[in-house]
């Protein structure tokens, strides 16, 4: 995807956010859910909710840079843009428009152990400076946030996505950009033993 695609994907998104995602407007929201539990507990949670979901743009900025490592840039691409298919998909987990930018909750989720995903598998892979994961406390929060299972389903996503990536593109561990890339062998000899007698 082009750079500029992203980039706009990530402006539309962080001008979204700084109108949105604010503490109060997240602090309404989860009152609903929660109308037995203070409104200064559900406050703290808020605060914390809105930087989680303000470092998203950060996020997707660095997976844009990663994506130009000569390494590993393939395998990154194609697990950032399985990312932005989910981000855009208005009808994934949460509807992005009912609960209002708490729907974005697992879209972040995503986001995030992707990065995390993409970083275990490829060590040598940097992140931009700018770009900070989640602190643990807004993880464990999200993770306790989200429903049931939700959490462990989207860290295996990430993790095959970057498995799926890893084998496509090699991973990029064989050498520099710059060696004769690898070319997969087609296995005629088994197709042709699995056709079937009356082809």
């Amino acid at each position: 995807m082009p750079g500029w695609v992203d980039a706009v994907i990530s402006g539309l998104l962080s001008s979204a956010l700084d109108a949105e995602a604010t503490a109060t407007k997240l602090e309404e929201g989860l009152a609903r859910d929660a109308p037995d539990i203070s409104r200064a507990e559900i406050r703290q949670l808020a605060e914390l909710l809105e930087g989680y979901l303000k470092g998203v743009p950060g996020a997707l900025d660095a997976l844009t840079v990663m994506a130009k490592d000569p390494l590993y840039g393939r395998s990154v691409a194609f697990v950032a843009g399985q990312v932005l298919v989910y981000l855009v998909d208005e009808d994934d987990l949460f509807r992005d428009a009912e609960p209002g930018v708490l729907g974005l909750l697992d879209d972040a989720y995503l986001i995030y152990a992707a990065l995390a995903s993409l970083r275990a598998a490829f060590p040598e892979l940097s992140v931009p400076a700018g770009c900070a994961p989640p602190t643990g406390s807004a993880l464990a929060s999200v993770r306790s946030l989200l429903p049931a299972g939700v959490s462990d389903a989207l860290d295996r996503t990430s993790e095959n996505l970057v498995r799926v990536a890893a084998a496509l593109y090699s991973g990029g561990g064989r050498g520099s950009s710059d060696s004769e890339p690898l070319r997969p062998n087609l296995r005629v000899g088994d197709a042709l033993a699995a056709l079937s007698p009356d082809v």
